[in-house]
């Protein structure tokens, strides 16, 4: 939310509405919820831990090619509760592993994680000036 005041003003939610793509990935977080609770492991690798493990390049290459300051615009990247993204990662991945799971829950999780990042795709291509259009 704080990103989108910095680049739309307070009132974005007024002017903004959610893309198809990121409608539909919206949809998919909510049928699992209900559905399939586990497979949101999927969407916390891909999303979280992603954002988290990339975000200081991301947010400095952001910071460099939108000549922002003061970290305006890329709070997005900004993670204040966790000290450390590779300790965090690693009590994650431990965590992770602990998980009572069958073989097929797993494979569910693998699968549903490939469905994620074709759902990133998505919600990218249709943004304005992607290189994928």
């Amino acid at each position: 939310k704080k990103d989108m005041d910095f680049f739309y003003g307070e009132k974005w939610q007024d002017d903004i509405q959610p893309s198809p793509a990121a409608m539909a990935y919206v949809t998919r977080i909510k049928e699992i919820a209900e559905a399939k609770p586990y497979l949101m492991v999927a969407h916390q690798y891909t999303r979280y831990l992603g954002d988290l493990f990339g975000g200081q390049m991301m947010s400095g290459m952001a910071r460099r090619s939108l000549s922002l300051e003061n970290g305006d615009g890329t709070a997005f990247y900004t993670f204040d509760d966790i000290p450390s993204a590779k300790d965090f990662i690693t009590e994650w991945y431990t965590s992770l592993n602990a998980l009572d799971l069958t073989q097929q829950q797993k494979e569910d999780i693998v699968d549903e994680a490939n469905l994620v990042f074709e759902l990133n795709i998505d919600v990218l291509q249709e943004l304005t000036g992607s290189p994928l259009k």
